[in-house]
């Protein structure tokens, strides 16, 4: 989506991009840029897709560094590592 579309769909439901800046706790100038490509932040671009209801690959379908998923929060990130874990104890074994 181009800046003007994000701006379009965020006032469609009644947000802007201050709005959003205050809730994330970044400022209105970081959104307006990653919107338009000018700044990245993939923290912003989640929050403009979670904003809009949408995936962040249809907002930043150019932009493949937002489509990675991290892990959200730790028990997400114990879940991950442990799955890591056994991955390389597996492979130690092996050896």
């Amino acid at each position: 989506m181009k800046k003007d579309q994000i701006k379009k769909e965020l006032a469609a439901r009644g947000f802007d991009f201050s709005m959003l800046a205050e809730v994330i706790g970044k400022s209105p100038s970081l959104i307006s840029k990653v919107a338009s490509r000018q700044a990245k932040s993939q923290v912003v671009a989640l929050a403009i897709a979670k904003a809009l209801g949408v995936s962040v690959a249809e907002v930043f379908p150019d932009i493949p560094a937002y489509q990675l998923q991290k892990p959200g929060n730790e028990e997400q990130r114990a879940a991950r590592q442990a799955e890591l874990r056994r991955l390389l104890e597996d492979d130690s074994a092996n050896n």
